[in-house]
Parts: C-alpha cells; sequence; structure tokens
C-alpha cells in the first residue's frame, strides 16, 4: 500500500529528525557544561585575585593604623565588606563548580581534579580567617614609641595568613595557579565540544539528506507510473475517447482512484449515449416539428390564396348581379315613359338579379353555420329513388341551357329505397353535384344519375357526366373551401369553389359520405353514400346537427 509506503518514510525521515535533535541536544549540553566550567574557572580566578588583592590592600592599611598614618576606618570596613563578597562568591563558585564536577563525572566517567574539593576547604577557611582578621583590626591602635614594630607586625600577618593552622596564602596563591591553568584547559575542552558537536551536526544533517533522498526518489518511482496512468487516461476523456480505461491490479490506493476513474468514464460514456439518444430524438422532433410547421406554413399560404381567390369571386358574383340590378333600374328610370310591359320586364329581370344574389348570400350563410355547427338537419323517411328522379328533372332544364342532356339511370330492383333524410337539404347538395356535372361538361355531353342500395345496409347516388374531369394531384383538395382546379378555371371564369364543400358538410351531416372519381377529358363520376332508414347510424326524426 503505498500509503504504508508513504507513513514509513515519513517515520524514518521524523526518526532520523529527533535523532539529530537527541545528538545536538545532548552535544549542546556538553558543550554547555564545558563552557560553564570555563565561565566558573575564569570567575573563581577572578575573585580570588580581588580578595588576594584586598588582603594586601588591608596589610596596607593596618601598617598605616600602626604607623598612625591616617588609617580612615571606613576603608577598613570597605575593604572587610569586599572580603566577605568575594569569600560569599567564591563559596557559590566553589560549590557549582563541584556540583559541575560530579555531573561530568557520572556522564562521562571522568575523574574529578583534587583542586576542587581543595578550593571548597579554601572557601571555608576564607570565612573564618576574614571575622578573625576583622577583629584584631578592630582592636589595632597605633603603636607607641618604642614599641616592638616586629613582633606586632609578626604576630598580625599570623592573623592575616593562618586559619585553622593552615597557611591560607599559600593555599590561595595555590588556588590562583591552579585556576590560572585550568582556564586555558576549559576554554580548550569547549572548543573541542563544539567541534565534535559540529561533525556529529553535519553528519546527522548528510545521513538525513541521503535517506530523504533515497525515499523521495522511491516514492516518485511508486508514484509517476500511476499518476502517468490516470493522466493519461485524463487526456483521453479530454480528447473525447470516454472507452478508455484505466489500467488497474496494483492493489494501492491508487489503485482504487482507477477504479474509480474508469467508474466515472463509464458513466460518462453512458451518459453520452443518453444525450445523443435524446439529441437524436430532439432533433427528429424539430425536424418533424419543422415539416409540420412547414406544412401549416404552406396550407395558410394556400388558404391566404383561396381567401383573396374568395373575396374576388365573392366580389365577382356579387358585383355582377349588383350590377345587372342597377343597370335595369338606371335603363328604367332614363327618358320618357314607357309600355308597362317593358318596365314589367325590367323588374323580372330586376327579381332574377336580386335571386341571384339571394343565393350567393345563402351559400355563404350556409358555410357559416356549418362551420359553427349550426347546420340544421329535420330528418324524416324518404324515398330516395323519388328524390333523385326529382332532382334530375330540375337539373335537364339547367342542362338545357347549356346543351346537356340530364338523363336518370333505371331504377334499382326490390321496390322503394326508403332513407331518413332531411330532403330539402339532401336535394341541395345533390343539385350541387348536378350543376357541377352540367356546368362542367362539353356541349351535346350527357350527365347520368341514379340511386342503388350499397353494401352494410346503405343507400347510394351516382352521378355521372363526360365533362372536363380534374387532374389526379387536384382531387384532394376538391372539397376544400373556395378552391378550384386549373381545367375549372379555364372552362368557367366564374364560380366561387364553394359548392361541393357545401355538399360534403350536408352529406356529413346526414352520417354519410362523398366520393370523386375523375380522369381529365373523360368525366367524373360522384358518389353520395348515406344510411338506409334501416341502418344503425340511420338519423332519427328528433335529431338535428
Amino acid at each position: 500500500m503505498y500509503r504504508a509506503r508513504l507513513s514509513l518514510a515519513f517515520a524514518a525521515l521524523v526518526a532520523l529528525v529527533c535523532i539529530q535533535a537527541a545528538f545536538v541536544y545532548w552535544g549542546t549540553h556538553r558543550v554547555n557544561d564545558y563552557a560553564q566550567h570555563s565561565r566558573l574557572a575564569s570567575d573563581i580566578l577572578s575573585e580570588l585575585l580581588d580578595l588576594s588583592a584586598n588582603k594586601q590592600r588591608l596589610r596596607v592599611w593596618a601598617t598605616q593604623r600602626l604607623m598612625n598614618a591616617n588609617a580612615v576606618p571606613e576603608v577598613r570596613e570597605r575593604l572587610l565588606e569586599r572580603m566577605h563578597q568575594s569569600a560569599a562568591a567564591l563559596a557559590e563558585l566553589a560549590r557549582r563548580d563541584l556540583a559541575l564536577w560530579h555531573e561530568l563525572a557520572h556522564r562521562e566517567g571522568m575523574s574529578m581534579p583534587q583542586e576542587v574539593p581543595q578550593l571548597v576547604r579554601v572557601t571555608e577557611l576564607l570565612e573564618d580567617n576574614i571575622q578573625a582578621v576583622e577583629a584584631r583590626l578592630a582592636q589595632l591602635q597605633p603603636l607607641e614609641p618604642g614599641a616592638d614594630f616586629p613582633a606586632v607586625w609578626e604576630e598580625l600577618n599570623a592573623t592575616f595568613d593562618m586559619a585553622r593552622g593552615l597557611d591560607l596564602r599559600e593555599l590561595i596563591n595555590g588556588a590562583i595557579e591552579r585556576q590560572r591553568s585550568a582556564v586555558p584547559v576549559a576554554r580548550a575542552a569547549t572548543e573541542r565540544g563544539l567541534d565534535v558537536l559540529r561533525q556529529q551536526a553535519i553528519t546527522l544533517v548528510i545521513v538525513t539528506l541521503a535517506v530523504a533522498a533515497l525515499l523521495a526518489l522511491h516514492l516518485n518511482r511508486r508514484l509517476q507510473r500511476p499518476l502517468d496512468r490516470l493522466l493519461a487516461g485524463t487526456r483521453a476523456l479530454q480528447a473525447g475517447a470516454l472507452d478508455h480505461r484505466v489500467a488497474t491490479g496494483s492493489k494501492d490506493e491508487f489503485d482504487r482512484v482507477a477504479q474509480h476513474f474508469n467508474a466515472m468514464a463509464a458513466e460518462l460514456q453512458q451518459h453520452r449515449a443518453h444525450a445523443d439518444a435524446a439529441r437524436r430524438e430532439l432533433e427528429d422532433a424539430v425536424q418533424a416539428r419543422t415539416h409540420e410547421l412547414s406544412v401549416a406554413h404552406e396550407t395558410l399560404q394556400r388558404v391566404d390564396q383561396r381567401r383573396r381567390q374568395l373575396f374576388a369571386d365573392l366580389g365577382h358574383e356579387l358585383r355582377t348581379p349588383a350590377t345587372a340590378i342597377r343597370g335595369e333600374a338606371e335603363i328604367a328610370m332614363r327618358g320618357g315613359d314607357r309600355p308597362a310591359q317593358e318596365y314589367r320586364q325590367t323588374l323580372q329581370r330586376i327579381v332574377g338579379g336580386v335571386d341571384q344574389l339571394t343565393k350567393v348570400i345563402h351559400d355563404l350563410l350556409l358555410i357559416a353555420r356549418t362551420e359553427a355547427d349550426q347546420l340544421v338537419i329535420r330528418p324524416r323517411r324518404i324515398d330516395l329513388q323519388a328524390l333523385v328522379t326529382d332532382a334530375a328533372e330540375q337539373a335537364s332544364a339547367l342542362g338545357g341551357l347549356h346543351g346537356v342532356a340530364v338523363e336518370p339511370l333505371p331504377p334499382a330492383p326490390g321496390g322503394p329505397l326508403m332513407v331518413n333524410a332531411d330532403a330539402d337539404r339532401l336535394r341541395q347538395a345533390l343539385m350541387i353535384v348536378l350543376d357541377n356535372a352540367v356546368r362542367y361538361s362539353q356541349r351535346g355531353g350527357t350527365v347520368r344519375v341514379g340511386c342503388q342500395p350499397g353494401p352494410d345496409g346503405e343507400a347510394q347516388v351516382l352521378v355521372r357526366d363526360e365533362g372536363i374531369g380534374i387532374e389526379a394531384e387536384e382531387l384532394p383538395a376538391v372539397f376544400q373551401r373556395f378552391v378550384r382546379g386549373q381545367r375549372a378555371r379555364a372552362h368557367r371564369a366564374d364560380g366561387t369553389g364553394i359548392g361541393l364543400s357545401i355538399a360534403q358538410s350536408i352529406v356529413h351531416a346526414h352520417h354519410g359520405r362523398i366520393d370523386i372519381d375523375s380522369q381529365p377529358g373523360v368525366g367524373t363520376v360522384v358518389q353520395i353514400t348515406v344510411p338506409s332508414a334501416s341502418h344503425p347510424e340511420t338519423l332519427s326524426p328528433e335529431e338535428t346537427a
């Protein structure tokens, strides 16, 4: 496990640092002891010299006192105070030096020099000697003339130099010499300790750096390979290769990272597949919607075109009878009085124009009711054959004006063909079909009309002409309002294109259907199918649409 290796490496570095710190602490402590010993030796030497100098000054004062030569007591007190301070300082320094040598002897196995206990004994004698000197000097009086000065001076020197039967002067001088020789030795030991400490520190630093470098190389080698694989994986994902997978098998932390990376790549690949599928679906939906909008736009354009054509046709249809009515009225009012017969003929022509205008208005009203689902159907039981025969007779009069014959087909065997229908509305639809058949037939042509039973209890009305026909691509639009085919517009300039739409609305209101089959130049067959009186979908006498 890479984490374990990394922990061990850090532990090793921490251990080396701790060892280095321990060596540095031990060496620093040892050097500090040497430096402290050097300072103590120097301080002891200084205090011994001060004490020896003050004692010598005190001898001079005693000589002046004996000789009655201006020996000021304050000088004596000051020198004695200094000697007390030096003795106390020497006692403290000697005690510290003894404790230091005990520690050095215990830690490094060194033997304690004999001078150290001797110095302690000297400091113990000094205080007794200073007190004895102080007591003797307090009793010291100037010598009388003729007094034995050598004897007094010898007794005074014995007080200054002797303590507990020992020659203190020799002891102090010996201690001074020993301290003078100990100071450079202590300084040399301190320097050697510093050199040893420096070498140990350098050696430990070198060892620590070497171990750190080896660990860094090892960890870097162990870290570089999995990182390179992960970086290669991230570059592959960035380039779009979502099928790229990082190799696994090291069974360490990077192996788990690689497994999570592979799982992430698989999830991204799955999300991309879903996104691509959603995008394709969206593109298909947008394309379908665009097609629908395009078709709707084309339809709206055709509707708008038909609307403009409707307004033009309506203007023509309404303007023609209105112009004729106005013209007849102006002719009747122009000039002098005319015979009553001429006025009667004029009024008859005006009534005919009004009838034509009323017919166009009724057609428009019928379309409006159909769009508002307000077309009223009043069904009753009628004979379809009789209705067809009556419509054929009406169409024959129209055919005579255009040189077209209208012939009824022979009735189907089996008796009357009964249906429940609104006779006026159904006749209106049939007359629209017959009117178109007559108007769009050539002179000398024949229009045939008849009825027959159909399948599933239905009744069929057939109208067959020998007219101009309808183009195949125009057949799906023949029932659209205000639509007129190219052949129709070429054959007749007038017309609104709303007749077949009205006929279809009427037939649908009877739960029927109307179908057209046509061939250009041959003729057209129109079939109107309505439920018979026994059919389940037949209109009841109370039903309206």
